[in-house]
């Protein structure tokens, strides 16, 4: 977009590996509305044994990397062929490939993780978002009786990669004070480099709806068993011996669970229908044991319901004890049915808890928050070659677009 032969805004490369908890469905469209030309780019593929449809790619690069897994991580290497060395090089040889692909140039990059870097030497200025770094991983608890295994050590190759990627970013916006702090003593990262700049909620009706009898719990998460789903499952069933009418809702995972009576299991679910989710749902609750950041909880806070979550990682910087939910200690089931139980005896004060969540999601957790930030580390990294377009020039209905010419599928050589 130009005007009186200046340029408006920036033309920005997205680098990423897929779709994670809508961050590319809401952010990418928040920056591509305030005026930049937004280019998705997808590092991944060349590795990923199935392409379109499901079909089988026996290539060189599928081999190689399920061999560099399995030999360095056994038989969890499939789930972790991304996270070698092998993969870390390739997939950076690839970003750098599409970049230099661009027609014309990006002004920036913007790279979703750091599983990869922007190019082997990357040739263009470019910005982080994190919500992980994978020392913080290391820091995970194991939980081998509930489905979870001790968090996977990358070994000093791969740190050693990771740390020059995040060294040679322009800035690092991350999600949460948590990140930021591990980039400073895990990789040597400077604080002025850091930002926190928050997430968003994939959704925020303009106006909340309460359909609910009082009594209904709604667990959100695709991950059973490392959201605490079992743990709920097991609370719940305890509770409702002492409570007949008490309902819980599970949505995300897609495989069939074994749940008890009064438990009903969603699927998938939307984000456009979690509004009406939430709006017959009493409680969200969520005692999840690993979580990078908890974009879970801004949905439910942003329809104005009390969280009850546990104090982990990121957790307590969305959700404020006694003000927007209740946390307690992961995989302390005693705490975690009388944290329920308190907000069911409570009807008013866990209301007050649900508008309270609202108004932090309001003033502080939207993506074009999130994006508004990132357009202004942007500008800076990129050198002036752009800048935001006014308020009156922004097409609101304006999508980014996959860069001319380059693929982004996961089934692409």
């Amino acid at each position: 977009m130009e005007r009186s032969g200046q340029r408006l805004g920036l033309r920005i490369a997205v680098l990423h590996f897929g779709e994670v908890s809508g961050v590319r469905a809401r952010l990418l469209p928040a920056l591509a509305a305030r005026g930049h030309a937004v280019a998705e780019l997808q590092a991944t593929g060349p590795i990923e044994p199935r392409g379109f449809g499901g079909r089988l790619r026996p290539t060189p690069a599928v081999a190689l990397g399920l061999a560099h897994g399995l030999l360095r991580f056994g038989r969890r290497g499939i789930a972790h062929r991304w996270s070698t060395p092998f993969a870390f090089d390739l997939h950076s040889r690839r970003a750098g490939e599409l970049l230099d692909r661009m027609s014309p140039p990006p002004d920036a990059v913007l790279q979703h993780g750091a599983i990869f870097s922007p190019g082997p030497a990357p040739r263009f200025p470019y910005v982080l978002l994190l919500d992980h770094t994978r020392r913080a991983a290391m820091e995970q608890p194991a939980a081998p009786d509930l489905g979870l295994p001790e968090p996977l050590d990358y070994g000093p190759d791969w740190y050693a990669r990771e740390e020059r990627t995040y060294r040679g970013a322009s800035a690092i916006a991350v999600h949460s004070e948590r990140v930021a702090r591990s980039l400073v003593r895990d990789y040597r990262v400077p604080r002025s480099l850091v930002h926190v700049v928050g997430a968003g909620a994939n959704v925020f009706p303009e106006r909340i709806r309460r359909d609910d009898d009082g009594q209904t719990l709604v667990f959100v998460g695709k991950e059973f068993e490392r959201k605490g789903g079992r743990l709920l499952a097991s609370v719940f069933a305890a509770l409702r011996r002492r409570r007949p009418g008490l309902r819980l809702l599970v949505a995300g995972p897609s495989r069939r669970l074994e749940l008890p009576e009064g438990a009903e299991q969603l699927g998938l679910v939307p984000f456009e229908r979690l509004p009406e989710l939430f709006a017959r749902s009493t409680i969200f609750v969520l005692p999840t044991l690993q979580e990078p950041f908890g974009l879970a909880f801004l949905d439910a806070m942003a329809c104005a319901l009390p969280c009850v979550g546990t104090e982990i990682e990121a957790i307590p910087e969305i959700v404020r004890h006694g003000v927007t939910g209740l946390l307690v200690p992961p995989r302390d089931e005693r705490a975690l049915g009388e944290a329920i139980e308190r907000l069911l005896d409570d009807p008013a004060g866990a209301r007050r808890m649900g508008l309270a969540g609202r108004d932090v999601v309001r003033r502080g957790f939207r993506w074009s928050l999130v994006a508004a930030k990132l357009a202004r580390l942007l500008a800076e990294a990129s050198g002036g070659a752009g800048r935001e377009a006014a308020p009156a020039l922004r097409d609101r209905g304006r999508r980014p677009q996959a860069a001319p010419g380059l693929p982004g599928r996961a089934d692409d050589p």
